[in-house]
């Protein structure tokens, strides 16, 4: 069965296609970049293709924490075959905080 896989990645959705043996239900685990939780099934009426949302877990909140650790496995994350949703806006945010963390430190998270 082929699903769209749906990651919110720090109010940014990674999307990516896949197969399936069967459509998984809420709380059933997949395996994705690694097994995860489903959090949520919906049918897409205009494409009737399964949107499978994926939970995200403590590891994904402790990569954004650090902007350039969040550059990284958003760059790793698309070279697995996964596509980022509104990316330009994503990566000139996380640009930003890059610079902005040289100049202030580590702290500063806006």
């Amino acid at each position: 069965m082929r699903v769209r896989l749906i990651l919110e990645n720090g109010g940014h959705a990674l999307t990516k296609l896949a197969d399936l043996t069967e459509a998984p239900v809420v709380g059933a685990m997949v395996e994705a970049d690694r097994e995860r939780e489903v959090n949520a099934v919906e049918e897409d009426p205009e494409s009737a293709e399964l949107r499978v949302h994926l939970k995200e877990d403590a590891e994904d909140v402790a990569v954004r924490i650090l902007p350039q650790a969040h550059v990284a496995y958003i760059e790793l994350m698309k070279r697995e075959g996964w596509e980022v949703e509104a990316e330009d806006e994503l990566m000139a945010w996380l640009r930003h905080r890059v610079r902005r963390q040289r100049h202030v430190g580590p702290i500063a998270q806006n």
